[in-house]
């Protein structure tokens, strides 16, 4: 696994997780360098929250396009009750990348709790 988090920082120039209803919300960049077979393990911890309940993709950088991974499936993967790899982590997936490919940047907002 070969990938950096970067806390990307709000209107306010915040960059912690924030209260929304019940659980907290985060932004953040996921820059993959050499993608891992399987899949690009994330942690809550990394965020600044102790656990997940969602995440959503909302953005990658013009290296993941250019490299064509905006037209393949890349997604948080899940199992078959809907739950990510654990409450604590999950896994982004490209489809046909593999070994060491270089993805690039995937902007995520993750829910969960500190």
């Amino acid at each position: 696994m070969a990938n950096t988090v970067t806390l990307l920082n709000d209107h306010l120039g915040q960059n912690n997780p924030r209260v929304v209803g019940h659980e907290y919300c985060v932004d953040a960049d996921v820059d993959i360098t050499s993608y891992t077979a399987g899949g690009e393990v994330v942690t809550a911890a990394t965020l600044g929250l102790s656990s997940i309940s969602a995440v959503v993709i909302t953005g990658m950088s013009s290296a993941a396009v250019s490299a064509g991974y905006a037209a393949l499936p890349f997604f948080p993967e899940v199992d078959t009750s809907g739950a990510y790899a654990s409450s604590s982590t999950f896994q982004l997936v490209v489809t046909s990348a593999s070994g060491t490919d270089p993805v690039g940047d995937i902007r995520v907002r993750v829910w969960g709790t500190i």
